[in-house]
């Protein structure tokens, strides 16, 4: 954050462009990351489904509201804690709330990989010149490290095999196979359509609240939706990064996102730090009180 805007001034860049923000698109904009939010929860219930287990619509909602509050505070925690707050309010084991939660970011991988490949389709300059500025000559160590983690992962199964009669050993065991119930719901969805349904409408709606988000700032109002598509492809790879809210990284592949569709330097700091802050701060004020709704239910 600081090598990104240590050229940049609070009193001259920032508060200026701030003052001229236009409040009724950064409305529509809450509305529909909220929708997404919901549809989020409504899809989660329907992984749970073939568990046995009907949690109420209300209670998902809330619980991924406040999974994206904690996200913005500790990185990934999000995903543990809006498991053990649907624990909480509907007694569903935390593994196989953890399992659904894998099963889910599979789903949206797949879906963002088709995000990509729509915005190289789009935007196919564009598409070449972020990648190839984003890249940096780190592709051997992406790969170094992804060779370490599944290196990692084979030697933890192998303790898991060798010592399964260790007490510590065999509730690890107990607590994969219960995630792998989880997994395993995609297989068993009653629901199928509607999974699909809320599946691909989370990433229209995500895409329209990034469309009104560019349409609230004077330096981005320009932006097309086809642009959107692109620039969206390129800011979310930044989110998935692991710090808090995406603070860095989003900004950094936001810039370089909005560079490569022909606008300033400037202007894409400006844009990048303003909605991520204020889209940070409605996270967190709407995640707290889905927090505080649903730890006072009896």
């Amino acid at each position: 954050m600081w090598v990104l805007y240590k050229d940049i001034s609070w009193e001259n860049d920032l508060l200026p462009a701030l003052k001229k923000v236009k409040w009724p698109w950064v409305f529509a904009s809450f509305v529909f990351g909220y929708v997404a939010t919901a549809l989020r929860g409504l899809r989660w219930n329907i992984m749970l489904e073939p568990m046995g287990y009907k949690v109420r619509d209300w209670w998902a909602v809330h619980a991924v509201a406040f999974g994206y509050c904690m996200n913005n505070l500790i990185p990934r925690s999000g995903e543990l804690a809006r498991c053990t707050l649907l624990n909480r309010t509907d007694h569903v084991p935390v593994n196989k709330l953890i399992g659904t939660v894998l099963l889910e970011r599979i789903v949206d991988i797949v879906l963002m990989a088709t995000l990509v490949f729509l915005a190289f389709v789009l935007e196919q300059d564009a598409f070449n010149s972020i990648f190839s500025q984003a890249d940096g000559g780190k592709g051997t160590t992406l790969l170094i490290l992804l060779a370490a983690a599944i290196g990692a992962f084979v030697v933890f199964l192998f303790l898991l095999r060798r010592f399964q009669h260790i007490p510590f050993f065999q509730k690890v065991q107990e607590f994969i196979l219960g995630m792998m119930d989880g997994l395993k719901s995609i297989f068993k969805l009653k629901r199928t359509s509607l999974f699909w349904v809320y599946s691909l409408g989370i990433w229209v709606f995500w895409l329209l609240m990034t469309f009104t988000s560019l349409l609230a700032l004077e330096e981005t109002c320009t932006m097309t939706l086809r642009q959107t598509v692109f620039f969206m492809a390129a800011s979310s790879l930044g989110m998935m990064v692991p710090t808090p809210g995406g603070a860095g990284a989003f900004h950094g592949m936001a810039i370089l996102g909005l560079q490569a569709l022909g606008y300033s330097l400037d202007a894409g700091k400006i844009y990048a730090m303003i909605s991520w802050s204020i889209k940070t701060t409605w996270d967190i004020l709407v995640g707290a009180v889905s927090f505080l709704i649903a730890t006072s239910k009896k």
